[in-house]
């Protein structure tokens, strides 16, 4: 839907609001209510006349996919009375794991989602399929066995309980096996992610490695049903556990470890099949979920029957479980966002301004290492309607001229050495000393991944510069080559360093990005990072400033910086990146949904209202921004000039 006709819809949904009210008088409309209702009015003899409710007419019918979890326990068929009073509506509800749940949404088959695997999900909302997401409920994984506990992991992490079962498993101990749900649901997810904690790949190591695995294909209940039958283990959300407790011969092993959080979300579905109707009573149905009213009915649910309650209610507090479980649903429009994962503070911010200017649109932000978020559109197909790269020149190298055609620079860096108040030594640690402190035996430090992400290959650049800065040659081989299976090669004047097979040790840690690396740092499990000034200013976590000649700050240290250059992975092939100052920019790339959306998103971005957002978070704005290549009209009239 393109914005001149998006901002009509709003203006005339406005005016017939404001005709019906002027026609209607004295007539309202209960908030979440399908029913109207006359608010009582003084008459000229000062009496109140009340004149009864009427319905509206038939009801809409929407239908909402969902996990099994959510069915199997009941919760929805609690709910769905409530809801479809409110709304006038007709509920129509199917069961399936969330993986299959997600399919029936692609295909325009369903109007909602509620569903529990985060990954998915994602994948789902970066299609540009969903709107409005919002975490409304949560419980815990468990792992459940047999009360004899054969494998003997009874208060295990669940990292090592699943390495004992796999173990014992494969070694043909009696009783021992395992009952994965095997259909990929949020379940099986949840599964595979510890597989993968515990340092398991699960398609090699795990599935179909031996007749202790079985794969039941059977939503919760049933694979619940199945493990108890064969005295076996099995992972599974504990509200369901807790609603077939009664006919099982299972007890929970292993219940604490915080890979075990389950959260839930409900999700307004987007495609061509879907009418405003549905999605306005879609967004009813989230809205629902989220009031305090249905908040409490979650909160409380299973209480009376199983002596707790099977699920724990946001209630407006989900800043701890990285999700948006607040705010009215109120868009029928997406509009996407692909951004380097250090700007996803202040984009959040943006996006608040976006959505006050435009509140029919959904604008959803997905960040990530900038080649990663730029191969989602080059490689996988992905239709973002704005790209952000923490590295300008990735634009024109990596999309010209098939996904872009122009880009504009809006924001520097520096890189810096980022710390906490528990990292060791963090009281001795110095800009001529930080080297030293990083190489000390006890110390560890992150960097995120070179091949992905340019605050990674830029903190190779600057241990590499540093040896210059420093005048010390053994900066590079003490900090990265002896920690990994990095290597660096010296020819006309300038140093290649191969990080393809990076292959840290564990004293060298390697994140993903931005906001991996400073959960890293603050989960202890690294005391230091070489990452922007930006993101250590945005997490309110301490940083030691390097010295100019090696923080890629500068351009008049632009030739000093092109003596070093990076080779990462690329795809199949690699790609080579010399070091340049940092600068941050902009697009709307060619296949966007909603180019002039994304147009909007940008003029946001660049007005000062933007440049005050990355101010405050850290960045130093480039004013006025610079354009290069095809620029629209539209941003040059909003300050862009030709650089």
């Amino acid at each position: 839907m393109a914005l001149k006709k998006q901002i009509s819809i709003f203006i005339i949904l406005t005016l017939l609001v404001v005709g019906f009210a002027t026609f209607a008088g004295c007539t309202t409309t209960e908030p979440g209510s399908g029913t109207p209702t006359v608010t009582p009015t003084p008459s000229e003899t000062g009496n109140m006349t009340t004149v009864p409710t009427t319905p509206v007419g038939p009801k809409t019918k929407v239908l909402l996919a969902t996990t099994t979890s959510l069915y199997d326990t009941g919760l929805l068929d609690y709910l769905k009375p409530k809801f479809e009073e409110q709304y006038n509506a007709e509920l129509l509800i199917t069961s399936q794991g969330t993986g299959k749940a997600i399919e029936v949404a692609k295909k325009g088959d369903c109007d909602i989602l509620a569903v529990h695997s985060p990954s998915q999900e994602v994948t789902y909302m970066e299609d540009g399929a969903g709107l409005n997401r919002r975490c409304f409920a949560y419980n815990y994984f468990i792992i459940v066995g047999p009360e004899s506990d054969p494998a003997g992991v009874k208060g295990m992490t669940p990292e090592q309980a699943f390495t004992t079962i796999l173990t014992k498993g494969k070694a043909n101990t009696p009783g021992v096996m395992f009952v994965s749900r095997g259909d990929n649901s949020g379940t099986h997810s949840a599964e595979k992610a510890v597989w993968a904690s515990a340092k398991y790949n699960y398609t090699k190591d795990v599935q179909k490695s031996g007749n202790w695995y079985i794969e039941a294909g059977r939503g919760m209940g049933e694979t619940l049903q199945l493990a108890s039958e064969k005295g076996a283990y099995t992972l599974t959300d504990e509200g369901t556990y807790l609603a077939y407790q009664g006919d099982l011969d299972l007890q929970p092993v292993v219940s604490e470890g915080a890979i075990l959080l389950n959260v839930y979300s409900v999700i307004t579905v987007y495609n061509d099949k879907t009418t405003t109707e549905k999605i306005e009573m879609a967004n009813n149905f989230v809205n629902f979920l989220i009031s305090p009213q249905t908040q409490a009915d979650i909160e409380n649910y299973g209480k009376d029957k199983y002596g707790k309650n099977l699920f724990s209610a946001m209630n407006g507090d989900c800043a701890k479980f990285n999700c948006v479980c607040t705010g009215e649903a109120t868009a029928i429009e997406p509009m996407t966002v692909f951004n380097a994962g250090s700007l996803n503070a202040p984009f959040a911010k943006i996006e608040t301004a976006y959505e006050s200017q435009f509140p029919l649109v959904d604008a959803q932000l997905f960040g990530g290492g900038s080649v990663t978020m730029i191969e989602k559109i080059t490689k996988q197909g992905k239709k973002a309607d704005v790209l952000a790269s923490a590295d300008a020149y990735l634009i024109p190298t990596l999309m010209y001229p098939t996904y872009a055609d122009y880009y504009v620079t809006f924001a520097k860096n520096h890189m810096v050495v980022v710390y906490t108040n528990q990292s060791k030594y963090n009281d001795q640690i110095t800009a001529d000393n930080w080297y030293e402190i990083l190489n000390t035996p006890d110390v560890k430090y992150v960097i995120s991944d070179p091949n992905t992400d340019p605050a990674g290959y830029r903190a190779v650049m600057s241990v590499q510069l540093a040896e210059r800065v420093y005048g010390v040659d053994t900066i590079f081989s003490s900090l990265l080559a002896s920690h990994s299976k990095m290597t660096r090669t010296f020819s006309d004047g300038k140093y290649t360093i191969d990080v393809t097979k990076p292959t840290p040790d564990g004293k060298l840690v390697i994140g993903k990005s931005g906001p991996d690396v400073v959960a890293i740092l603050k989960e202890g499990k690294a005391d230091y990072a070489i990452e922007y000034s930006s993101v250590a200013i945005q997490n309110g976590l301490p940083y030691i400033e390097l010295p100019v000649g090696m923080d890629l700050s500068a351009q008049e240290n632009a030739d000093s910086y092109a003596t070093v250059k990076v080779k990462r992975v690329s795809g199949t092939t690699t790609a080579t990146e010399t070091g340049t100052p940092i600068i941050y920019a902009v697009t709307v790339p060619k296949n966007a949904r909603s180019p002039d959306l994304g147009l909007e998103f940008i003029k946001i971005l660049i007005s000062q209202t933007g440049q005050d957002i990355l101010t405050a978070d850290g960045q130093e704005v480039i004013s006025p921004p610079l354009g290069y290549g095809n620029v629209p009209a539209a941003l040059k009239e909003s300050g862009v000039v030709m650089a």
